[in-house]
């Protein structure tokens, strides 16, 4: 698996101002560890109830997708250009 994200570098620029801002993203992986083993017993139990369906294996595939995508989130950068404004975020 890849490694996740570290940080987010958001740059604004318009009307004759421009400013950056760096987000620590690793920052935010202990509070979503915290999230899933408090979530853990709920995404348990539904996925016992709705494996049966058939519904249970793809709520546990949808699971291992989020993580995946959050991971393939590296180099990732978006430019909008609108006029005299223009924004830019590129993930590290």
């Amino acid at each position: 698996m890849k490694r996740p994200p570290m940080l987010m570098h958001m740059r604004v620029e318009g009307h004759g101002r421009a400013f950056g801002l760096w987000l620590p993203l690793f920052l935010m992986l202990p509070l979503a560890l915290v999230a899933l083993i408090l979530l853990c017993p709920l995404i348990l139990v539904t996925t016992a109830i709705l494996w049966p369906s058939g519904w249970g294996r793809r709520a546990w595939l949808t699971l291992r997708a989020s993580v995946d995508m959050f991971c393939a989130m590296r180099g990732l950068s978006i430019d909008v250009h609108s006029g005299r404004q223009s924004m830019s975020v590129s993930v590290v």
